[in-house]
């Protein structure tokens, strides 16, 4: 005998619970691909920040070696901006000046008068540009830089809210 009541398809108790582990299942695949997009635009934002602070150190550093005296007059020190005023071996060089475009704006130089060339790109703002004279009577110049290096938000959004502060010390010999 045959039985005309044999179960085909899933009951409502079945669906229910088989459409609830898809959605657990979507929701928590949407959750990941979120945060692996957040983590990854976090990670550009302090990589460019970063990045910028490394060609300020480089570029300092650089001029330092090669540079002959420390330019007193036209530097302005201890002061937010600061002015870095470097008088350089090369006289196609000299002098060299380290400033900001404007006041939390890009770091730039200029060589032998002309004109200021910015090193760092528009994402990022110099928020505190400070350089201190440490020189002592000794014959080795010694000008510690302080910068805070900020990544430009034009959204608005948190996760792009990043800055860090940066410290070096230049040693440039004195005639």
């Amino acid at each position: 005998m045959e039985n005309k009541f044999t179960k085909r398809g899933f009951t409502l108790v079945e669906l229910l619970i088989y459409i609830a582990v898809v959605a657990i299942i979507f929701l928590a695949m949407v959750s990941f691909i979120l945060t692996m997009s957040e983590s990854k635009a976090k990670r550009t934002v302090m990589s460019e920040v970063a990045s910028s602070a490394r060609i300020i150190q480089e570029r300092l550093m650089d001029a330092g070696r090669h540079a002959q005296t420390i330019n007193v007059g036209a530097s302005t020190f201890d002061v937010d901006p600061g002015v870095l005023s470097l008088d350089m071996v090369n006289v196609f060089e000299d002098p060299m000046v380290f400033s900001l475009t404007g006041d939390n704006g890009q770091f730039q130089v200029s060589t032998a008068g002309g004109e200021a060339i910015p090193l760092t790109n528009t994402t990022v703002a110099i928020t505190h540009l400070l350089f201190s004279n440490l020189t002592s009577a000794e014959d080795t110049g010694i000008i510690q830089v302080q910068f805070t290096v900020q990544a430009v938000n034009s959204s608005g959004s948190p996760l792009f809210d990043y800055e860090e502060s940066f410290q070096t010390t230049l040693r440039i010999p004195l005639d």
